[in-house]
């Protein structure tokens, strides 16, 4: 009954963040990583894990962004 739990609530969590996993996977393609920013207000544009409004972790930088 507990197994049942487990995997409802990952399948439940993984159907919400879908559309963040498959920019997390491209922007991973594009060279990016995950990377501890310390405390800042959230960029939308860019992949991170929030704690309300602020970000902590942030997805970058990517390899095109090192030749700008």
């Amino acid at each position: 009954m507990v197994g049942l739990l487990i995997v409802t609530a990952f399948a439940l969590f993984a159907n919400d963040n879908a559309e963040f996993f498959k920019d997390v996977e491209v922007k991973r393609e594009q060279g990016c990583t995950f990377t501890y920013v310390g405390k800042q207000y959230a960029r939308q544009h860019v992949p991170h894990i929030a704690w309300g409004e602020h970000v902590y972790f942030s997805m970058e930088p990517c390899k095109e962004n090192d030749d700008a």
